[in-house]
């Protein structure tokens, strides 16, 4: 088996000599599907099959499950399956996070879905927006709000942001119900607002949202989207970033 190199591969490495001196294609979208059905937890897509330039024999393979892309390298039979980051030492990249970031992207069409959870939108006037994905009890949620103000009141952005209460915080849910019942604005998201407003609109709003964002995939908070369809998940690392989202 050749030398990677600079190339040090993270994770579960069981891909066999013989297979990757040899390798000379990649499996096709039914073997990919056929093999990993039983390892996915959840209905996907093959969203890329090819051969990496970087190591020779090593076949990247990226699945969608809604929202969220998933990449992993095999051989060409899909015998063998390697999960984890690539990195490429000498360019000082993460090949696997880039390509995750390049394939999480909604399509209009789901956009146009998004759009009917929005349940508060901050600087509704902007012509430009994005969506916050928010629990109302989650920490770095609270840290992103005013990050997220401060740049939208400088770009004239507006923030339509879904109330997304996580089951690791089990106040959350009550609290975006009532946040919606009392028609509360962003500054009482993360400023732990409580009533005993439960109506049933509130209720049906926050489960219309767990089950769109769950099937979408979403499993975490802060989520960011774009009305471009890009996606940030966690919180924003610069304004850079925030920006592509708009672009």
């Amino acid at each position: 088996m050749r030398k990677f190199g600079a190339i040090f591969l993270a994770g579960a490495l069981a891909l066999g000599a013989q297979g990757l001196a040899n390798a000379k294609a990649c499996p096709s979208e039914k073997e990919i599907k056929e093999k990993v059905k039983e390892l996915v937890p959840r209905n996907f897509q093959v969203a890329d099959i090819k051969e990496l330039s970087q190591v020779r024999g090593l076949c990247q393979v990226v699945i969608k499950m809604g929202i969220k892309p998933v990449v992993f390298y095999t051989d060409k039979k899909a015998d063998y399956i390697l999960v984890g980051n690539l990195l490429d030492l000498k360019e000082k990249k993460n090949l696997t996070a880039e390509e995750t970031q390049k394939y999480a992207k909604l399509d209009k069409a789901t956009l146009r879905k998004l759009e009917k959870h929005v349940n508060i939108v901050y600087n509704g006037k902007a012509k430009k927006y994005i969506y916050f994905i928010s629990d109302p009890d989650c920490p770095f949620c609270k840290k992103a709000e005013p990050v997220l103000k401060e740049w939208a009141d400088k770009n004239n952005v507006a923030l339509k942001v879904i109330l997304f209460p996580l089951p690791i915080h089990p106040q959350a849910k009550d609290k975006a119900v009532a946040l919606i019942c009392d028609k509360k604005g962003l500054e009482d998201v993360h400023n732990n607002y409580t009533s005993k407003n439960m109506c049933e609109k509130g209720k049906k709003a926050v489960e219309a949202n767990l089950k769109f964002l769950n099937e979408l995939g979403v499993s975490g908070t802060p989520t960011l989207i774009g009305m471009n369809g890009n996606v940030i998940q966690g919180l924003p690392r610069s304004e850079s970033e925030l920006d592509s989202l708009v672009d």
